[in-house]
């Protein structure tokens, strides 16, 4: 939320302030750069651009300003107020990050924190234990799904108004001090206490296959960081040599994108030929650039289905664009995101950071996947020409996301994924109310999910339940499987009926189905 402020005092410097913010982004010397193959989440660079006489003027300006302003400004909240109004009237993906988000996504892109490995979740007044890595000093330690934290260090946070973010910094920290832990188990009401050095745990992103068929495997693409090219060759091996060719079933649904060269990569392992374009990205102040395969694939890939929704974006679009305009495969689902920006990342002063859009993408093709916005100032247009696929020249349009080659409907709607969002906090109040780890001699219906989502939340089920056609006791056994450890589990029983799976397996098992008979798709 913008920083309410006095409405004449602050809005008057309002320009003055929104130049001199754009300035400080331009020349703090940092920046992430999506399109460059060095992965480094920050790094130092001389800016080379030339500010000139502009960066004077506000100078003397802010000179001025300082020294003889009648009355004092909160300098931080209206140059955050200035950054958000300027980047407004651009485009929806340049924004500003604060400093907690940038900790957050440095941490997703990195593919590691250091901490102590869990997740947790607040409950009433008392954050819990709802996830945990095997290999983090939490489990080694003894501590479980299900443990209540009381304490961090000497610092109470059960039974306070403790923010998340307040206790997600006492628990991640970036020396080898030892964090204190007091915690209680659901089958105790005694308070134990463990100390814990924090180490560097993983974050999955591509970890996870699963052969769906003799030579069908699927595998879910979560996001495109510094370690899924890494993970995602780590799942193909596992089965990969024993199976030639190697039949995939590529899910990216509500994977936002990420690092490109981690998806171009990935790309390049799905075409044995080399110096195909996979995409290209140019801008104003951005040459044009090329990504092309290598023509070094390790495994031999046979058919290809990639699972997409209206939560795919960015990176997911690139894999997916360029499955598609060299008809490599086939696309399934929903229509995605529309995302074909570049974005790079300047961090400010006061540790939070500028997000700008420096370039686009486009596919092979020379389709711009990005979709037009409404109240843009720059007047961007999306790309609503038709192109045509490499090989069989079938009309692909630009604008608007992928368009899948198949259009099948995403059970995994809104409506569900909040269901899904109080299942955990179900199990661990049932795990604390039955003074137990173990929950496997507990029914668990929708009814009784319902019952707590009501009385604990507030809020009506009917239209929930109504418009969410997955099966509610499934997906809260299944979540129980995932908070036992067992992601494998999870991941088995949430493609039980799922319509675009069974679509992919429909056409990769069809001996007679190929590329050309994509014109008979609808």
């Amino acid at each position: 939320m913008r920083p309410v402020h006095e409405p004449q005092q602050n809005h008057i410097f309002l320009p003055l302030i929104a130049a001199i913010a754009c300035a400080i982004g331009l020349v703090a010397g940092y920046k992430i750069n999506f399109s460059n193959n060095d992965l480094a989440l920050i790094k130092v660079e001389e800016q080379s651009q030339n500010l000139g006489s502009k960066t004077g003027q506000i100078e003397e300006i802010l000179r001025f300003v300082e020294t003889n302003y009648v009355e004092d400004i909160e300098e931080d909240e209206v140059v955050v107020d200035a950054i958000n109004h300027i980047l407004e009237q651009l485009d929806p993906h340049s924004n500003y990050i604060t400093p907690e988000e940038v900790e957050e996504y440095n941490e997703k892109m990195d593919g590691e924190y250091k901490g102590i490995g869990i997740e947790t979740i607040k409950l009433r007044d008392t954050f819990y234990i709802s996830g945990i890595n095997e290999a983090g000093p939490a489990y080694k330690s003894g501590l479980r799904v299900g443990d209540a934290i009381i304490a961090i260090d000497d610092s109470i946070i059960s039974g306070t108004k403790t923010e998340y973010t307040v206790m997600r910094k006492m628990l991640k920290r970036n020396t080898d001090e030892d964090i204190q832990i007091s915690y209680s188990k659901p089958t105790t009401e005694n308070t134990d206490i463990i100390n814990l050095v924090p180490e560097n745990i993983s974050i999955p992103s591509a970890n996870h296959l699963i052969m769906v068929e003799d030579d069908v495997a699927y595998i879910k693409v979560l996001r495109f960081n510094a370690n899924t090219y890494r993970q995602f060759m780590e799942s193909i091996e596992s089965v990969g040599e024993e199976l030639s060719p190697l039949n995939l079933i590529i899910d990216l649904r509500d994977n936002p994108g990420g690092y490109l060269p981690e998806a171009i990569n990935i790309l390049s392992q799905l075409f044995p030929e080399k110096g195909r374009l996979l995409t290209y990205t140019q801008g104003l102040n951005r040459k044009k650039r090329e990504y092309l395969t290598t023509g070094k694939p390790f495994y031999q890939i046979g058919k290809i289905a990639v699972l997409i929704n209206s939560g795919s974006a960015s990176g997911s679009e690139i894999l997916a664009g360029a499955i598609q305009d060299w008809d490599r495969g086939f696309i399934i689902g929903e229509p995605s995101y529309g995302k074909g920006l570049v974005q790079e990342l300047f961090p400010l002063n006061n540790g939070g950071a500028l997000r700008l859009t420096v370039a686009k993408y486009y596919s092979p093709s020379g389709r711009l996947i990005q979709k037009s916005y409404d109240n843009i100032n720059d007047n961007f247009e999306a790309d609503t020409s038709s192109h045509r696929t490499k090989l069989l020249s079938r009309q692909v349009s630009g604008g608007g996301g992928i368009v899948p080659d198949y259009a099948v409907a995403d059970l995994y709607n809104d409506y569900c994924f909040r269901y899904f969002d109080y299942i955990d906090y179900f199990l661990i109040d049932l795990m604390r109310k039955n003074d137990t780890y173990e929950l496997s001699d507990i029914s668990f219906t929708d009814e009784a999910l319902t019952s707590f989502i009501e009385s604990e939340y507030y809020e009506e089920t009917d239209n929930i339940r109504e418009n969410c056609l997955l099966e509610a006791e499934r997906f809260i056994n299944a979540h129980y499987k995932r908070m036992k450890g067992s992601e494998l589990d999870y991941l088995n029983m949430a493609m039980i009926d799922d319509p675009m799976i069974e679509k992919a397996l429909s056409i990769i098992s069809d001996r007679k189905t190929t590329l050309a008979l994509l014109s008979d798709k609808k």
